[in-house]
């Protein structure tokens, strides 16, 4: 019994990190083609944008969103779905989608206008990339919590 628990204890920190990697990766790739196409249309006719502008976007993306990335609403869905045995995949996604689309919002400024925030492509963004690492950790441990 006890050594079933630290398994399955251990099965559910790797899935998260599996799952925290892949919501990563979906984060980095939209974040790039939205970052990518906001730097061509401030410069249509700068040919170093014409091919680089998704490079470019990787890198101002991951500088400027990386430092305000935190995975606590993410432990914390995990944490609830695993105590209360929630075996359900739209637990996951939802609360995948809810926990990376509160850093917008947290990382707002006190002066920004919640309305605005919410419609940004910022919060599009981060919710898509929830919703994947939310599927994710479901099919890896959430289905048998």
């Amino acid at each position: 019994m006890i050594l079933r628990t630290f398994f399955r204890m251990v099965w559910v920190v790797t899935a998260f990190i599996i799952a925290a990697a892949a919501a990563l990766a979906v984060l980095l790739v939209l974040g790039a083609i939205w970052v990518g196409d906001e730097l061509r249309a401030a410069a249509p006719h700068d040919p170093l944008l014409e091919q680089g502008a998704p490079i470019f976007g990787v890198v101002l993306f991951a500088g400027t969103v990386g430092p305000a990335l935190t995975a606590l609403p993410a432990i914390i869905a995990v944490v609830a779905g695993e105590v209360l045995r929630i075996r359900s995949w739209m637990y996951y996604v939802l609360a995948g989608g809810a926990s990376l689309a509160a850093i917008p919002l947290l990382a707002a400024q006190e002066s920004a206008d919640l309305a605005q925030v919410i419609a940004s492509h910022a919060m599009t963004v981060f919710a898509a990339a929830g919703f994947a690492g939310g599927f994710i950790y479901w099919l890896l441990a959430g289905a048998r919590a």
